[in-house]
């Protein structure tokens, strides 16, 4: 399992919401070798020769979310996670997800939008642990050409319904 599964894998807590989310990722992070360091966010951890992993959880307004971003963006970690809950009317995770792509320069840091009511994801700059997956693959297991799509007229079989009179060139007349 990979840390982003794991960290997908977190559902909201039956008792305090903070507390309980703050000690499953600790501890999927910590499974993973991550050890915790203080910062600005909601929880920080750093791994020795790799990127951090900066989570912040954020159940605001436009503007909270705003600055929950840029903290993400200037934490300098390589993957951020960033927890919201569809119960709060603010902002959808895709609304997120644009803010960040439009307001912020990510470089290389990957972003993984979650959704903690629901259990639905959204993902940012990952497209190249996708091409490397892709690459991995033997022939056989790749997907093949895209089927032919349907044609734009229908095909008859029957041939036409009314009869035509008339002859070439004249006006024709259909019963």
């Amino acid at each position: 399992m990979e840390l982003e599964d794991a960290l997908l894998a977190v559902r909201k807590p039956d008792g305090p919401l903070l507390e309980g989310l703050e000690a499953a990722y600790r501890e999927a992070a910590e499974r993973f070798g991550y050890t915790l360091v203080q910062s600005p966010l909601f929880l920080m951890f750093q791994k020795s020769g790799a990127g951090g992993l900066a989570i912040e959880v954020q159940f605001g307004s436009p503007a909270e979310f705003d600055s929950s971003l840029r903290a993400l963006t200037q934490s300098g970690a390589e993957l951020c996670v960033f927890v919201t809950s569809s119960r709060v009317r603010t902002m959808r995770l895709e609304d997120a997800r644009a803010l960040l792509l439009r307001k912020f320069q990510i470089k290389t840091q990957r972003y993984l939008f979650i959704d903690i009511e629901t259990g639905r994801s959204a993902r940012a700059n990952f497209e190249w642990n996708k091409f490397e997956r892709e690459v991995d693959r033997p022939d056989w297991s790749r997907a093949g050409p895209a089927q032919p799509s349907k044609p734009l007229f229908r095909s008859s079989t029957m041939g036409r319904s009314k009869p035509i009179y008339g002859k070439r060139g004249e006006h024709k007349e259909q019963d």
